[in-house]
């Protein structure tokens, strides 16, 4: 008799062995899921911040671009003009796209500076040098380009709103 209790205390100890084993590596297979993940994670995260490493720096790049456009305006310089072109070639191939200011009102890439009945030049405004509220579907006349790169807009076209 006391083999047989003996063997089913074996067995039992077997079957508990057998069961925190498959436990353990569960746990081991989740554990090492989540740290793939937090390695996918982090790799994904620092790519971003590499991506928008060089933004402030950008900006900068832009405030220059902006003199050299109304400069090139001013002077109707050819070579001032292919000095512009160049910096817009520069910008592009860094992924980093002047913003479309034709057509309607998009709050999320312009901001409404002004806000005017008619385009003409003089004409009254309700607002000067202050944010206005814009519609969607406003349209819009450019004051200062905006910009986006990477697709996330880094500095938002400044609009007149035409109502």
């Amino acid at each position: 008799m006391d083999e047989q209790k003996e063997d089913k205390n074996i067995e039992t100890e077997l079957e508990k062995a057998k069961v925190q084993a498959q436990e353990y590596l569960d746990n081991w297979k989740r554990e090492r899921a989540d740290f793939i993940n937090y390695k996918k994670d982090e790799v994904k995260r620092l790519s971003e911040f590499a991506k928008f490493a060089n933004e402030r720096v950008v900006l900068e790049v832009i405030e220059l671009v902006d003199d050299l456009e109304k400069a090139s305006k001013e002077i109707g310089n050819p070579g001032l003009d292919q000095v512009v072109k160049k910096f817009e070639e520069f910008l592009k191939k860094h992924n980093i796209e002047r913003i479309s200011t034709e057509g309607a009102f998009d709050p999320n890439l312009h901001e409404a500076i002004e806000s005017s009945p008619t385009s003409e030049v003089g004409a009254p405004t309700e607002a000067s040098g202050e944010a206005v509220e814009g519609e969607s579907g406003d349209k819009t006349e450019e004051v200062r380009a905006g910009y986006t790169m990477h697709g996330k807009v880094i500095r938002p076209a400044r609009v007149k709103i035409i109502k």
